[in-house]
């Protein structure tokens, strides 16, 4: 069960039914597995004797994806099946290791990418994103191209050349923009692709990377009107800092576990203020400390420091964690965006 909990999540599997039971039970069961390789890696990752799915999805897929990403996904295959726990710790040590040198390699990347935007792409005209470099790993494409989609809301391809100018490229888009059906538009400029609606993959001639820029951008205009391009975040309920309780925190963790099809709850909360300047953390994580009324709340805004936040008081998009620190547990706020507060 352990082992069908960690697939499950990492692999985004719907979090609905029997999946989802079965994900439940998994995780109880984690903090204590007796597999060597997965108690190494929650003693790698931190994990303080209790899992979640974000623990998961964050800390446990991450290690074992990075090996594929850096060419030698037989290391986490032998982390998972190892039964002695001395190689289980070393493998695990070797996995975080590939995890870092993932990291640098999507930093570099993105930095690049970024770098070309800023010298030919207009986020007003321009409805696509691609981009290609003989300098970039095929093994991180899909991670950048992921956060420029999120970054831009724009549907992305980032595209790692060989020395024989075949482009090996992943894409991620927005609602309402197959990547499929794109790709089958624009089949002319492609040696292959495939994939799904949400991320797909290809292989192009280097040649050829304008000509599919082009085709790529008719096609997303031709199929959607200007209101679908524009980013949206779609919340569930309105809720005030008075009602964030442990008793509700209780309430909520037996929607537990979130994933895909069974997503965390967003909320909102208006007129929000600081009652402190934001701490920044590494990777331009953010610590807020924010008020409402009489009342205050911990928060995290993940990449927050990337961009200027306005003055505030803030209308404040949000999901929920339980965090526990030092025997202590609290309710904590993950920021999802913040604007300006309105009225």
């Amino acid at each position: 069960m352990d082992l069908v909990a960690v697939a499950t999540i990492s692999d985004i599997v719907p979090m609905v039914g029997e999946n989802r039971l079965m994900v439940r039970h998994g995780l109880k069961h984690l903090p204590s597995t007796l597999n060597p390789g997965l108690q190494a890696l929650q003693e790698v990752t931190g994990m303080n004797g209790r899992a979640t799915a974000m623990d998961v999805g964050f800390r446990i897929g991450p290690r074992l994806n990075a090996a594929g990403r850096m060419d030698v996904p037989e290391d986490a295959l032998e982390t998972l099946v190892t039964n002695c726990r001395r190689l289980a710790g070393e493998m695990a040590l070797k996995l975080d290791d590939y995890n870092r040198e993932r990291q640098a390699y999507e930093a570099l990347i993105r930095k690049e990418a970024t770098e070309m935007l800023t010298r030919d792409f207009d986020p007003e005209r321009d409805p696509v994103i691609v981009l290609g470099s003989r300098d970039w790993h095929h093994g991180v494409v899909g991670i950048v191209a992921s956060r420029l989609m999120r970054q831009y809301h724009k549907p992305t391809f980032i595209i790692a050349i060989d020395e024989n100018g075949i482009g090996k490229g992943s894409g991620r888009s927005i609602e309402g923009v197959s990547l499929v059906d794109a790709i089958r538009f624009c089949e002319g400029d492609l040696v292959a692709g495939g994939g799904h609606a949400m991320a797909a993959g290809l292989s192009i001639e280097e040649g050829k990377i304008d000509n599919f820029r082009s085709h790529f951008s008719d096609y997303v205009l031709n199929h959607t009107s200007a209101e679908q391009r524009q980013p949206k975040l779609i919340y569930d309920t309105e809720i005030g800092f008075e009602q964030l309780s442990l008793e509700f925190l209780s309430s909520y963790d037996l929607l537990h576990p979130f994933g895909n099809g069974n997503p965390q709850p967003v909320f909102i909360s208006r007129r929000v203020g600081l009652s402190r300047p934001p701490l920044h953390m590494k990777n331009n994580h953010l610590r807020l400390t924010l008020r409402q009324g009489y009342h205050e709340q911990d928060s995290v805004f993940f990449g927050g420091g990337e961009y200027p936040l306005p003055d505030p008081p803030w209308d404040i998009a949000f999901t929920i964690d339980r965090n526990n620190f030092r025997g202590r547990t609290t309710l904590q706020l993950i920021i999802q965006d913040v604007r300006a507060a309105e009225g």
